[in-house]
């Protein structure tokens, strides 16, 4: 069973690259840099890395790894050069979403990458709802505390349109 940490971060990352490069090689483990300015709550990436979870135990995984398919699934795109482009990091970005895959020193990554743990970066907004790509109409259609649920819907559509 795969050990999953789910947090939000501050911090100034100097270049993307050798940090995501960084991530990808933690010792016995791999990590998942997000931009949380598009993260809408926590449930949105608990969501992705089950559903990315359960790509790979049943075979349908887009992907290699489970970082890169836990990535589209919190795009809500099939594509990998658009999920990057959605959901990465870019140059500037001080709030992080990080998911951990078998991570055994959390604290660790954190110090070693200058980040401090702020959880309060992957609260859900309206207007986070809509950098991810929800229209003002879908948000008419729900009551206004169900927002969050239309990016759920959007994350669980990536498996039915593999």
């Amino acid at each position: 069973m795969v050990k999953i940490d789910i947090l939000g971060v501050r911090g100034q990352v100097q270049d993307t690259k050798v940090f995501i490069s960084a991530l990808q090689s933690i010792d016995g483990g791999e990590g998942l840099a997000l931009d949380a300015d598009i993260i809408c709550g926590r449930d949105h990436l608990v969501s992705a890395t089950m559903h990315a979870s359960r790509a790979f135990e049943r075979g349908v995984n887009a992907s290699s790894n489970l970082a890169m398919e836990t990535m589209l699934y919190a795009s809500g795109e099939r594509q990998i050069s658009k999920a990057t482009k959605k959901m990465g990091l870019k140059v500037g970005c001080e709030r992080i979403a990080l998911v951990l895959f078998n991570v055994q020193d959390v604290q660790k990554v954190l110090r070693e990458h200058g980040l401090e743990r702020d959880d309060s970066v992957l609260e859900a907004s309206v207007e986070k709802a809509l950098r991810f790509g929800i229209s003002h109409e879908e948000l008419r259609a729900v009551p206004a505390d169900r927002f969050e649920d239309l990016v759920l819907e959007r994350v669980a559509f990536v498996g039915l349109h593999k």
